[in-house]
């Protein structure tokens, strides 16, 4: 059932994405994705256990992001964990200051270096929350070069993880170690 459920995801997201193409050219593009699957198997327990749930993916990459080493369009920071989780039929919610346009989950456009830029997001409305690679983002880092602006949008982020999680909501993934103390 896991196999099958995973495959079937995989073959949608070919079907919606081109998958496989994208992956002939940008090779890394296969361990992210494993990667992601490996984070939702250790977070629900299973694929299955992510039917249904709302989860909200926190810096998720978008449609016209850049590779940090070329400058290019890059597939590798599309919004994958959404659209994973989209075929998997969980509730992805997408914040990213890049376009969104177009996809079939809800997104919004936010600058995450903003204090407050998560204030709409209702309280305790998330089952799982996942950031994952704001820091590295060469827009972010070019409009945050600062250490001391990391500092303050890391503890934003925690503070906002904090606020969205349901009771017994699960910290998907962090690139921010001081989130890493949620319940």
């Amino acid at each position: 059932m896991q196999r099958a459920l995973r495959d079937r995801a995989v073959d949608q997201l070919n079907d919606h994405y081109e998958l496989r193409r994208k992956i002939a050219r940008e090779p890394e593009l296969a361990s992210i994705l494993e990667e992601f699957i490996g984070r939702l198997e250790r977070a629900f327990g299973s694929l299955e256990g992510v039917r249904g749930k709302r989860i909200l993916d926190i810096a998720s990459g978008s449609n016209s992001s850049r590779s940090p080493d070329t400058g290019k369009r890059t597939a590798l920071f599309e919004p994958w964990f959404a659209r994973l989780l989209l075929e998997l039929g969980a509730e992805p919610v997408a914040l990213d200051s890049g376009d969104l346009e177009g996809e079939r989950f809800e997104h919004h456009r936010v600058d995450l270096g903003r204090p407050g830029a998560m204030d709409f997001l209702p309280a305790a409305s998330f089952d799982g929350v996942q950031d994952s690679r704001l820091f590295g983002s060469p827009e972010f880092r070019k409009a945050y070069p600062r250490k001391r602006d990391h500092e303050r949008v890391k503890a934003e982020i925690a503070r906002q993880e904090r606020r969205v999680l349901k009771p017994n909501g699960v910290l998907i993934h962090t690139d921010n170690p001081s989130g890493s103390f949620l319940p």
